[in-house]
């Protein structure tokens, strides 16, 4: 389905989504993280086809939670190969197992979290709950809009009187 056809069908991620090019504006490198963030974009506007701002706006703030994390995930990435490049430098010259066992320890969860690494994990996990949330909410409110419009409203049945006073009775047959 492409852009036009879903803006004319609903709301539009990649043209209304205000969140999610807040995080790419953040980004070191805009234009690559920028083109990778909007693939993302398109294949969840895809999967989720929001139909109104309110979905629209749950589905930019799942994007912008999972944009923030890939970012975050990164960023420890260089941090990680920062330290093992720093250890390595330090081990120079030394036996091969002894600066595998260094960097090892230097990047392990314990030694990190020593160092102020928790503050990351939290905020991994605050993005993390954030996201399954919001999907959550998305898929419940997608779920009461289909439940609305395909029970459509059932029309009473007459119990109109006629002109002699006496109800109309179903014919049976």
């Amino acid at each position: 389905m492409s852009q036009k056809a879903m803006i004319q069908n609903g709301w539009s991620l990649l043209e209304h989504g205000l969140l999610w090019k807040e995080v790419v504006k953040s980004a070191a490198d805009k234009q690559s993280f920028g083109k990778r963030a909007e693939e993302f974009v398109k294949h969840l506007q895809e999967a989720a086809l929001p139909r109104n701002a309110l979905e629209g706006l749950l589905l930019d703030r799942m994007a912008s939670s999972y944009l923030r994390k890939v970012m975050l995930l990164e960023e420890q990435a260089a941090y990680k190969d920062d330290r093992r490049d720093r250890v390595r430098a330090h081990y120079k010259g030394r036996a091969p197992e002894e600066m595998a066992k260094a960097v090892l320890l230097d990047t392990s969860p314990s030694t990190l979290l020593h160092e102020g690494y928790e503050g990351v994990m939290q905020y991994e996990s605050i993005l993390d709950r954030g996201f399954h949330r919001d999907t959550f909410l998305l898929l419940q409110l997608q779920q009461l809009s289909e439940q609305s419009t395909s029970s459509s409203p059932k029309k009473p049945q007459s119990t109109s009187k006629t002109i002699e006073g006496n109800t109309k009775k179903p014919a049976i047959g």
